[in-house]
């Protein structure tokens, strides 16, 4: 099979770094993301016009196998310390710094990392806890079974792999690994320093702060694996999927003694070389490194051993889209200057969240919690809620959100070991002008609110500073909520529903194309937060990929375009009942009229016809005629990238036995 990943990242040679305009200096051109973004949006009109049928004979293989590598077997239903859902969300957010081990949480107050004895039952609970086989399902009157994982994953498609570097690992050599989530096992990839040679390439061994790694996982990418089904959009689905392992990892992480956080701001190629991947179809997307101060005996030299992956499908179908935004992301570091970053971009370590944690932590003895292990084994993605479930507490809605959106450590975000801290700013560049830009989340919450006790039915905005709901609208939102998921009734069913809005145009201001992949990795952790408090407090969640782009940024007040703000497709996908909604309050008139929200709150009454057009007379809106950003969604600042949905959900007669 064509490696149609080492195709895309062409050019990347030996002399890409000192070339100008080379690969990396794509990641400056940042209306390449603007373009993918725009280029791969759904409409009403494009899931009906572009037609795709799944090749189930050519699926990608949901496990990679290395053949030829050494299999160690971890132990099964390890047992997991007795640590809250709320209280590791709460701690992580509390860490400080990463890596360093020093400043709040559990793991600080009770003694240093190095306590924690670390060896193969250490790394069993981990991986068991964050990234192994959850359960099976069969199809039902078949024979075919199909597994779910921890972590959750669009399509439960599962692109990512988990690669880890170890040293000082009682009971295991020093190297490189691959975990076999299928088998529960490790893959020996490589043996010696492997945790220096990552730690070098990550430049770790410049950051005086970073005491030096006993751990660092690798998450990778296979691209194909979403594209198989999702096609171009598929890197946003990868990009989602990464967010929430790395959630996984470090929330399990914390529980079992380890302060980590997350670098993804790194020489690609370089990387890719590192871990034998530079010909492969795994693309290196992010590194979790836990420190611990191991003394300072050297490991032998790092060498990989034999072994070969397996081909996954008999054919790699190439998007090229997709492949071509993966290229504009990536980073090439310069020559010229040791006190440039990658990519051409100033330090950005300054980058400190807007919104600080809470003062009122929700992990108080009258605030409920769960164990972590036991919530992480049973969550799954709801496939559609009961619309007739008792109304959700305000409460409880209320400390999802709160601990959702909590900082953690991650290079991007500024609080993750990289280079001198100078607080409060970050260093920006547009072409020769250096200018400062201080630095907040990326993600905004909008809610779609149907059954919250405490709370109007209507839309609000989760204000992540103040820790508090906005109210931007209110009546009811079902069948908006569910026609803007693409049509899909579980986010008219669910308790509530959400937006995730990103500012692509600063997450491109500051870090280039390279922004676009953490934009996403940060909705991914906001979602798995999201999917493990649900589970906490006893109700269910499921993330949404597929949406209305612009039909969304129309609603809330995002697009002001010239024309209706929400199309009458809304309306001929209700008459048509293609959104149907099980409720007495969804039976709405089609010609009722309806409201958008503006960003100043205001409502906006849009008449309607009545009877409106069936689902083929859908009305287009019309062309902006002026350039302005905020007109035109080719371009538009802010963008949703995810949907979530929060609430009862019914029962899925395909799911088995829990695997043991």
């Amino acid at each position: 099979m064509t490696r149609l990943l080492e195709r895309a990242l062409a050019g990347l040679g030996q002399d890409a770094e000192s070339r100008p305009g080379g690969p990396g200096a794509l990641n400056h051109e940042t209306q390449r993301l603007f373009a993918y973004h725009h280029a791969t949006k759904h409409t009403y009109y494009s899931v009906r016009a572009r037609a795709h049928f799944l090749d189930w004979r050519n699926q990608p293989s949901p496990f990679r196998v290395y053949r030829g590598a050494r299999t160690i077997k971890l132990e099964r239903n390890p047992s997991f310390p007795a640590v809250g859902t709320f209280e590791a969300m709460a701690r992580l957010g509390e860490g400080g710094e990463g890596g360093r081990g020093s400043k709040g949480g559990k793991g600080a107050r009770e003694g240093t990392q190095s306590a924690v004895r670390l060896d193969s039952v250490w790394l069993s609970r981990l991986l068991w806890y964050s990234m192994a086989i959850s359960a099976w399902k069969q199809v039902p009157q078949s024979g075919i079974r199909y597994s779910l994982r921890v972590n959750p994953s669009s399509g439960n498609l599962h692109p990512t792999e988990t690669h880890l570097a170890l040293c000082g690992f009682d009971g295991l050599d020093d190297g490189l690994y691959h975990y076999r989530a299928d088998t529960h096992a490790l893959e020996r990839r490589g043996r010696g320093d492997w945790v220096g040679e990552l730690a070098r390439a990550l430049e770790l061994d410049a950051a005086a702060r970073l005491a030096r790694p006993r751990l660092i996982v690798a998450l990778t990418s296979i691209f194909w694996r979403e594209a198989w089904k999702y096609r171009d959009r598929a890197y946003r689905y990868c990009c989602h999927d990464l967010g929430h392992a790395q959630m996984s990892i470090l929330l399990a992480a914390l529980a079992l003694g380890h302060h980590g956080g997350v670098m993804a701001h790194f020489s690609d190629l370089r990387l890719a070389r590192t871990l034998g991947l530079a010909q492969s179809d795994e693309a290196p997307m992010s590194f979790l490194v836990f420190s611990e101060n191991s003394g300072d005996k050297a490991p032998p030299r790092a060498e990989l051993e034999s072994s070969t992956p397996n081909e996954l499908s008999e054919e790699e179908v190439p998007y090229y889209l997709l492949l071509g935004m993966h290229r504009s992301t990536v980073l090439v570091r310069t020559k010229e200057s040791e006190e440039t970053s990658f990519g051409g971009f100033e330090s950005f370590t300054s980058f400190t969240s807007s919104s600080p944690p809470t003062s009122a932590s929700p992990t108080s003895p009258t605030a409920p919690d769960s164990p972590l292990g036991a919530v992480v084994r049973r969550r799954r993605s709801a496939l559609d809620f009961d619309p007739q479930a008792e109304p959700m507490p305000r409460a409880t809605l209320e400390q999802m959100l709160d601990l959702a959106t909590r900082d953690w450590p991650a290079d991007w975000r500024g609080n993750f070991v990289l280079g001198k801290k100078e607080e409060g700013e970050i260093k920006e560049v547009e072409g020769s002008t250096k200018k400062t830009w201080q630095g907040h989340d990326f993600i905004e919450l909008y809610l779609y609110v149907h059954r919250v006790r405490g709370l109007e039915p209507g839309v609000y905005r989760w204000s992540a500073r103040d820790r508090q709901l906005e109210q931007l609208h209110t009546g009811n939102v079902q069948r908006v909520a569910a026609y803007l998921s693409l049509e899909q009734p579980l986010a008219g069913h669910a308790s509530f529903a959400i937006s995730m809005i990103a500012d692509l145009e600063a997450a491109a201001r500051l870090f280039g194309n390279r922004g676009y992949r953490y934009v996403h990795f940060e909705a991914g952790a906001i979602g798995q937060r999201l999917y493990l408090g649900a589970e906490a407090l006893g109700w269910n969640a499921t993330g949404i990929g597929a949406f209305y782009d612009d039909d969304v940024h129309r609603y809330l007040g995002l697009l002001e375009e010239t024309g209706a703000k929400l199309t009458e497709s809304v309306y001929a996908a209700e008459q048509a009942a293609m959104v149907t909604l099980e409720t007495q309050a969804t039976t709405i008139s089609g010609a009722s009229p309806e409201v958008t929200i503006s960003e100043s709150h205001e409502e906006q009454a849009r008449s309607t016809q009545t009877g409106a057009p069936g689902v083929t007379g859908a009305m287009p809106v019309e062309r902006p005629s002026s350039g302005d950003a905020s007109r035109d969604g080719r371009r538009l600042p802010r963008q949703v990238i995810y949907h979530f949905a929060v609430g009862r959900a019914v029962r899925d007669p395909r799911l088995g036995a829990a695997e043991e």
